[in-house]
Formats: C-alpha cells, sequence, structure tokens
C-alpha cells in the first residue's frame, strides 16, 4: 500500500492497544479529522503500517483495537462498520472499517452517469441496484427506470433519468427497507448518509447528441461504461470511452450478461480481451483492475480517480452475480466535483424543462454557482434575441424534496413565477444579476482534431458543437493558422459563429464536436 497520507479521510494504525483515557481522546480529534476531511465518512485500516506495510494484528490484538475503536466513535457519535478483512498468514489478519457521521444534516452525493452501447443492460442494471430484485432475463426492471411510454415500447432510452441510491450510516442499502414497495424519494434522502445519483443516458447511435449533452452538462464524478459479455466492444463503446476521456471523467467497465456466456466461456474471454486491448490504445493509456471480491472492490473505489485505473466488473442481471460487489463499490466511492462556489453571483445551467399542473413551469438544472433562495428574483435567457426575462422563485426541490434554499453543487428543480413555457429552452441559463445578463453570437476556441476524415475542416464548416447544456450548430468563420484546412492531429485558434440564436458561454468550457467520424476537442477562450 502506499504510505499514509496527512490529509485525506483515510488512517492506517498498526493497532490501537493499552491506551489510556488521555491518549483515546487524542484519537478521537484524529478520527474527526479523518471523518471532516471526507466530508462525514472516513475509512481505518488496522494492521497496517504508517509507510504502507501491512502487519497484520492476531486475533487478541483485534478484539482489543476493535473495543478501543468502538470507544472512540462512541465519543464522536460516529456509526462503526467493519468492510473487509484480509489474512496476512496463519495468526496475523489486516482490517478496514468504515467510519460515518450519525448526526450529519448533510449527505455526501456522488454522481455516476451511465452509458454504454444499445442493449447493453444499463436500464436493467440500474433497476436492479434501485429495486433489490433480479431481471427476469427479458428487460423487466428496466420499465422501472424508464421516462417515456415510447422507451417501454422500443425497451430503449432515449431520454436522460435520473435515479437515486442511498447508503445509511452502516453502509446498509435503504432504497428497498420495505416490506410492500420501494422507499419514496424523500424518505431514500432523509435516512441516507451517502446517496448516490445515476444519470441513465441513451446507448442507441441516433441519440449520441443526448448523450454527449448529458455527460457535459450534469458534470459527474464517475462514469460507468457496460459491455455486453456476448456483444463486445462497439463503435458507441469507443464513442462513450473518447468522451469521457474529452471531459475528463474517470470511468469504469462493467461487463452485463454473464449468464448469456455461461457456457460459451471463448465469448466473454474475447470482450475481455477486446476491453483490454481498447484501454492499451494510446490515446486511452489505461490499466483495467478486475474487481472480483470485496476487498478489490474497496481498493478500486479508493483509487478510482486515478487518471490510469479503470475498474473492471463483471455482472449478471438475472443471477445476481457480482451485483453485491458493485454496491460495496458505490458504498466506499467518494465524490471528486465537490467544489462550492457559493459567494458568487447565481448560475444555474437548465437540461430540463416541465409544465406540472397546479404548480406551473419548472426548470431543472446543476447549480454552478451561488445559492437560490425561494421568493429570490432572479432572469432566464438568452431567447433568439439574447433577451433575459426576470422570473421569480416560487418552490425549490433537490430530490423530490421541497427545500427553502439551495447551494452550488446541486442538481434542483424550481418552480418559476412570470413565464410561460414558450420563453424557455434547454440550454438557457438562470444568473442572479443584469451584469450576468451576457450572451454570445460568436466565440472563439483552441481546438484540437482528435480524428478527420474526407470532410473537410476549413471556413464555412458547421459542425453541431456541445459546450455544457448548450447544443447547437456552429459556422467556423475564421482559423489562425498557415493551414486552410485542419486534419487529424491539428490544433488551432478558431472562430465560431453560431448559426440560429446566442448562447450564454463563458471562457474556460470545454467543447466537442463529432460529426460522423470527425471528433474535435477544444476550450473557449
Amino acid at each position: 500500500m502506499n504510505p499514509e497520507n496527512d490529509d485525506g479521510n483515510v488512517e492506517y494504525k498498526r493497532h490501537i492497544i493499552k491506551k489510556d483515557d488521555k491518549r483515546l481522546e487524542e484519537l478521537s480529534t484524529q478520527m474527526k479529522f479523518r471523518v471532516n476531511e471526507g466530508d462525514g465518512e472516513a475509512i481505518y485500516h488496522i494492521g497496517v503500517e504508517d509507510n504502507g506495510d501491512i502487519s497484520g494484528v492476531n486475533d487478541e490484538q483485534y478484539r482489543e483495537s476493535l473495543k478501543n475503536l468502538q470507544q472512540i466513535c462512541d465519543r464522536n457519535n460516529f456509526c462503526l462498520t467493519q468492510i473487509s478483512s484480509k489474512k496476512i498468514n496463519k495468526t496475523h489478519t489486516s482490517y478496514q472499517f468504515l467510519i460515518r457521521q450519525v448526526e450529519n444534516p448533510k449527505y455526501i452525493e456522488v454522481k455516476i452517469c451511465i452509458a454504454g452501447n444499445v442493449d447493453s443492460g444499463k436500464s436493467t442494471l440500474l433497476g436492479v441496484l434501485t429495486n433489490d430484485k433480479l431481471d427476469d432475463g427479458r428487460g423487466s426492471l428496466r420499465l422501472a427506470v424508464f421516462n417515456h411510454k415510447h422507451e417501454v415500447n422500443s425497451g430503449r432510452t432515449s431520454s436522460i433519468a435520473h435515479h437515486i441510491m442511498g447508503f445509511n450510516e452502516k453502509g446498509e442499502n435503504i432504497n428497498y427497507k420495505s416490506s410492500i414497495n420501494n422507499v419514496a424519494w424523500p424518505n431514500i434522502v432523509k435516512k441516507s448518509k451517502k446517496l448516490i445519483s445515476f444519470y441513465d443516458l441513451a446507448g442507441h447511435e441516433k441519440y449520441l447528441k443526448t448523450t454527449i449533452r448529458g455527460l457535459s452538462s450534469i458534470t459527474p464524478d464517475y462514469c460507468f461504461i457496460l459491455v455486453g459479455a456476448n456483444m463486445g466492444v462497439s463503435k458507441m463503446t469507443r464513442e462513450h470511452v473518447f468522451i469521457c476521456l474529452t471531459l475528463n471523467i474517470p470511468f469504469s467497465i462493467i461487463i452485463t450478461k454473464l449468464d448469456i456466456c455461461k457456457d460459451r466461456k471463448n465469448i466473454l474471454d474475447t470482450t475481455i480481451s477486446q476491453i483490454k486491448k481498447l484501454l492499451k490504445l494510446p490515446a486511452v493509456k489505461r490499466m483495467s483492475y478486475s474487481v472480483s471480491n470485496t476487498e478489490e472492490a474497496i481498493t478500486a473505489a479508493k483509487n478510482f480517480k486515478t487518471e490510469n485505473i479503470v475498474p473492471v466488473f463483471k455482472v449478471s442481471n438475472v443471477t445476481g452475480k457480482n451485483i453485491n460487489l458493485v454496491k460495496t463499490f458505490l458504498n466506499v466511492l467518494k465524490p471528486i466535483n465537490q467544489v462550492k462556489n457559493d459567494n458568487k453571483n447565481v448560475l444555474l445551467s437548465i437540461d430540463g424543462i416541465f409544465n406540472v399542473t397546479g404548480v406551473g413551469i419548472v426548470v431543472a438544472g446543476d447549480l454552478i454557482s451561488g445559492k437560490i433562495y425561494t421568493n429570490d428574483k432572479l432572469y432566464v435567457g438568452p431567447d433568439y434575441s439574447g433577451k433575459y426575462y426576470p422570473v421569480t422563485v416560487r418552490s425549490i426541490h433537490i430530490k423530490r424534496v421541497p427545500v427553502l434554499s439551495a447551494t452550488s453543487g446541486t442538481y434542483i428543480c424550481l418552480a418559476l413565477k412570470k413565464i410561460s413555457r414558450k420563453m424557455l429552452r434547454i440550454g438557457q441559463v438562470v444568473v442572479s444579476t443584469q451584469e450576468d445578463c451576457k450572451s454570445q453570437i460568436e466565440f472563439c476556441a483552441n481546438i484540437s482534431v482528435i480524428k478527420s476524415n474526407t470532410t473537410t475542416i476549413k471556413i464555412g464548416y458547421e459542425p453541431t458543437v456541445h459546450t455544457c447544456n448548450v447544443r447547437q450548430t456552429a459556422k467556423i468563420t475564421k482559423i489562425e493558422t498557415d493551414k486552410e484546412i485542419l486534419t487529424t492531429g491539428d490544433n488551432a485558434k478558431v472562430t465560431f459563429k453560431f448559426c440560429n440564436r446566442p448562447e450564454y458561454i463563458q471562457p474556460g468550457n470545454k467543447i466537442i464536436f463529432c460529426e460522423g467520424k470527425i471528433k474535435a476537442i477544444g476550450s473557449i477562450i
């Protein structure tokens, strides 16, 4: 193991024995620091030296260490749960404990996008995780996560579906702590110390732009890319890996449908080989980490945010094989996008608009900066002419729970007064001051062409540009380089002009466009 870090929420202890009251008080203060560093949770390793060497403890040392660790947790009102153990030799074993704050008014939220090729089992896996039931092999559980009737009829996701999964202080999944029905969202939120927010994305090629919008606008902590064991690595799998690399989103690969390949191991081996080959490509340069037991699931979760590790799970939604490893992985996983900008002006990027009976117009999206209260007076725009409209916040909901205020880094729903549905569209923003009511018809970006084909990227070329929630055709009006045509590997400063309407964009926003075989990425300057 790596040496212990002075910061962070991971603590190494050789053992905790023969401690007097004063030392226990010092260890109690130390535990408060570790839990605070983890926003309400920490991992303790017993039987590990500070330099990372695993020495283990014998049975007697374990019992006394556990007794003292429980005493320290009781002083802080923390909950202690053993999550794994590993035999070092005949007499010594190392242990891992999860420590969570019991009275924490907030919950830890991890946002995960679910991507992958069509029919790879994305919605079904989500149904299995959030319902604690197994699929019948015909996609029965995916019906619980679809948004539209046509998705039920076709069995394919065409929109972005949002679902949650909660863990309590003991690391138990509370989505299904009822003998009759699943627990309602407000109850899950109320009882959870850690909340996993899943965003089910479309897998079909014709909905690729919807998937790109989801990955670029939601700002997920991680992405799960699903691959059917009987399907292998497809074109869409490569597309989703490319988008994750472009947007710097750590991703894990989950191989589904193990039950189909039960008697066809050669097909499963071919799929695994294709995944390893994909991860070794020069543009990817990742190392696959196969997860087959609880210890490996915890190790993968703690190292997931590092750029060179890709955890690989092999699961079956029908038999339930290794589903428990995915749950353990999610229970230990830490969020990485927790930068809050509460002191800045409000900026909410709209990615959903609804007309709710009895409530009126509701907009949904990520609150990128600032803090919003009910009855706040804000501005929504720009419209087709670049104009912004004054609105008043009627109510705020987070995870279907009504709240009086919302802080940045949260996905929220706002019920608005003084505006009609025809004034709104996805890609607009909500801001707090008139000075922030900006709109741009032209922008300049540094772009890199990852891949091109016979289509020429030159002045006059019109790709569909994605940046945050904005998705619009833009025309290239200027290329600042000696070459008139951009091809694979070229970098250039390029000026774009939106073809239909002005948008709210900011310097530093990443842009991406995929047109046929052309792939290019960049940053707005």
